[in-house]
């Protein structure tokens, strides 16, 4: 954890300590976007990326500069002593057929450390670590090239996203959004036994809006001639999933109707994908991955769904009509997850 010392009087000039021993004099200018920002006495200013820095000695900390920043955009020497590590609840990570996901949702930029103990039995007969075996390679492994049954970790589920080896102990910067997943670098999981226990941190400076992790956020048209149209999203069990919508579609005899549709305008012989909700009304559902639908949601204009423990699959969002033939108009969704 970068540790942030402040003495005041009794240096000639403010000192940038780096963590590869260099001495660096001048003056600190602020703190902006994970960086200290540093001017020498030839009047040049340098940024040094917080990682790089031990600690920070300010000459004259009562001077007003250091106390509300230097210049517009700048963050102070206090605010940014707020930056810190924060720990995650540790898991187990066991050698199963799929990656295990965490609850940990990463953006991009993010500085994030992993530490883990712990030992897998790989079928049945050959104990390992997380550094897993450094004379052996298991060719159909997620990662052939690296270590036999180490722990090893992804961002997100895209196929293209890479893999890259944990072991025992890793710092990282998020190079994309999404979830954070693990497994054991090993093919065969049968007989597996144990597991490695796992602890994540993540740095959280203070733009990290008090520590509250962005969720992604897409957009998308939904028609109201078509029942459902598939959001491209990919969810996962004990998701929290943010759905907000205007805009107006036109259904039978021009009507007009919200997202949140119009109960008067149901007709009596109709069977509406949700009998108790208004025609028109915007509804979702989760498509699981072996092919089945969940039970229907009501959205409206806005809403929340809070996924269960068992609910994984890709997102569709509908119209709730039974005949979209004569419907016209789009709904404006907004997905946030």
């Amino acid at each position: 954890m970068l540790a942030v010392w402040i003495a005041a009087g009794a240096l000639q000039a403010d000192t940038l300590y780096l963590r590869d021993g260099t001495e660096v004099k001048g003056t600190f200018i602020g703190y902006e976007s994970g960086q200290f920002i540093f001017e020498t006495s030839d009047g040049n200013q340098t940024k040094y990326l917080s990682r790089r820095v031990e600690r920070l000695t300010i000459d004259r900390a009562e001077d007003s500069r250091y106390r509300r920043g230097s210049r517009r955009g700048t963050k102070s020497i206090a605010e940014s002593s707020t930056a810190r590590w924060e720990s995650i609840t540790p898991f187990d990570v066991r050698l199963e057929d799929q990656w295990i996901r965490s609850e940990i949702e990463l953006i991009k930029g993010q500085r994030v450390k992993v530490e883990a103990a712990g030992t897998v039995m790989l079928e049945g007969r050959t104990a390992v670590d997380p550094e897993g075996l450094r004379n052996r390679r298991d060719s159909d492994a997620p990662m052939p090239n690296e270590n036999d049954g180490a722990l090893i970790a992804i961002i997100g589920k895209d196929p293209n996203a890479p893999a890259f080896l944990i072991g025992r102990q890793k710092e990282f910067v998020a190079d994309r959004d999404g979830l954070l997943y693990f497994t054991v670098n090993h093919w065969e999981t049968r007989n597996a036994k144990g597991s490695f226990r796992v602890n994540v941190s993540i740095y959280r400076s203070a733009d990290d809006s008090a520590g509250q992790m962005q969720k992604r956020s897409k957009v998308i048209a939904v028609q109201g001639n078509q029942a459902w149209t598939d959001t491209g999203i990919d969810v996962d069990s004990n998701d929290i999933i943010d759905i907000t919508a205007d805009g107006t579609i036109t259904i039978s005899s021009g009507r007009r109707t919200t997202p949140s549709g119009d109960l008067k305008f149901n007709a009596k012989t109709s069977k509406y994908p949700i009998q108790s909700i208004g025609v028109g009304a915007l509804i979702a559902k989760i498509r699981y991955r072996n092919g089945m639908d969940s039970s229907l949601r009501y959205v409206g204009s806005s809403n929340q769904m809070k996924l269960g423990s068992t609910q994984s699959g890709r997102l569709f969002i509908g119209i709730n009509d039974d005949n979209l033939n004569d419907n016209s108009g789009a709904y404006r969704v907004t997905i946030r997850w």
